[in-house]
C-alpha cells in the first residue's frame, strides 16, 4: 500500500479534519484550490458544507452559483455535506432545500453524501482517499503531485470556494445566464441564442421565454421571479 497523498485548500480546511488524516498516515499538501477543500485525485475535488452552510447558501441562493463553478473546476466534484441535509431550519424551508439538493444531484450531475458528524466526515475524506489511491480492483486518476497543485490567482476569499468567473466575453455571458436557478447550460445556450445580448435576456417576459427551446410556462415563471426578486438587506 502506497502513502496517501492529499491536496487541502490551507484557507478553508478543517483543522480537526487534517489533525485526523495526518494521524491516519496521509501526507496533506495545503495550497490554494479555486473551489473545494479537499482535491483526493487530479479530477476528484471533495467539497465539505455544514447543514448551516446549506441552508444559508439556498436562503440568498448562492448556492446555484456555487455548485455551477464548482462543477466546472472539478471534472469529478462531490459535496458532503454534515449533519442532516433536512434539519429544521429558521432561514430557510425545507422543500427550498430539498429543492437545492435536487439542483446538486440531478440537475448538475454533483453527488451528495452525508455525515452525521465531523468526525464521520473525516472518516469518509480517508476512506475516499484510500480507495481512489490504492485501488478497488479499477484504475482510477492519480492523485495530484504536489508541485503542480492548481493555484488561485490572489482574490478575496471566502469559506467553502474561491472561483472566478471566465474572462472569455462568451463564455462570461453564458456564467451568468446559467447562475439563474432553472437554467442549465443548454437552456442557458438557447436563452443567449435567442435575445442576442444580457440586457434582453434579463428583459425578456414570461411569455417571452417560453419561445426560447426547453422553457414551458412554469420555468418561464420561475425565471422571471427569480430575476425580479429583490435583494435581502
Amino acid at each position: 500500500m502506497k502513502t496517501l497523498t492529499l491536496i487541502v485548500d490551507s484557507y478553508s480546511a478543517n483543522d480537526t479534519i487534517l489533525r485526523f488524516l495526518k494521524e491516519k498516515g496521509i501526507s496533506v499538501v495545503e495550497t490554494s484550490l479555486k473551489w473545494g477543500q479537499y482535491m483526493i485525485t487530479d479530477s476528484c475535488v471533495i467539497y465539505h458544507m455544514t447543514t448551516a452552510d446549506l441552508a444559508r447558501m439556498t436562503a440568498d441562493k448562492t448556492i446555484f452559483r456555487r455548485i455551477l463553478d464548482f462543477k466546472r473546476s472539478a471534472p469529478e466534484p462531490i459535496v458532503i455535506v454534515e449533519g442532516d441535509p433536512l434539519a429544521h431550519s429558521d432561514t430557510v424551508s425545507i422543500a427550498a432545500l430539498r429543492g437545492a439538493l435536487s439542483f446538486i444531484a440531478m440537475h448538475n450531475r454533483v453527488p451528495v453524501l452525508t455525515a452525521a458528524t465531523l468526525n464521520d466526515v473525516a472518516e469518509m475524506i480517508y476512506v475516499m482517499t484510500n480507495q481512489a489511491q490504492n485501488g478497488m480492483g479499477m484504475t482510477l486518476s492519480e492523485p495530484a503531485p504536489a508541485e503542480t497543485a492548481p493555484v488561485a490567482d490572489p482574490v478575496v476569499q471566502t469559506r467553502g470556494g474561491n472561483g472566478h468567473a471566465p474572462k472569455d466575453p462568451g463564455e462570461l455571458q453564458e456564467y451568468i445566464v446559467r447562475a439563474i436557478p432553472e437554467v442549465g447550460p443548454a437552456t442557458a445556450k438557447a436563452m443567449i441564442k435567442q435575445y442576442g445580448t444580457l440586457r434582453a435576456v434579463f428583459s425578456a417576459s414570461a411569455k417571452e421565454l417560453t419561445q426560447v427551446e426547453g422553457i414551458g410556462q412554469k420555468k418561464a415563471k420561475k425565471i422571471v421571479e427569480f430575476l425580479d426578486g429583490k435583494f435581502d438587506k
